[in-house]
């Protein structure tokens, strides 16, 4: 596996504002779970989980007003 390869939302190549607008419009009320594994003596987990999770948090709230 390429180290790097795997990030959190807000840092990589996935449009999650696009995949969010399917979720929402098929109507999805489950969970959604982002698996985003990093070196942590590069990425320590906590910060590159809350990136990921205010990424995620704003993208929703653009489109639930």
């Amino acid at each position: 596996m390429i180290n790097g390869t795997f990030t959190v939302p807000g840092d990589g190549d996935i449009d999650f504002g696009a995949l969010l607008d399917v979720l929402l419009g098929a109507d999805y009320h489950g969970w959604l779970v982002v698996e985003a594994e990093q070196d942590p003596a590069v990425a320590p987990s906590y910060v590159y989980a809350k990136k990921g999770y205010d990424t995620l948090r704003a993208l929703l709230d653009e489109r639930i007003k």
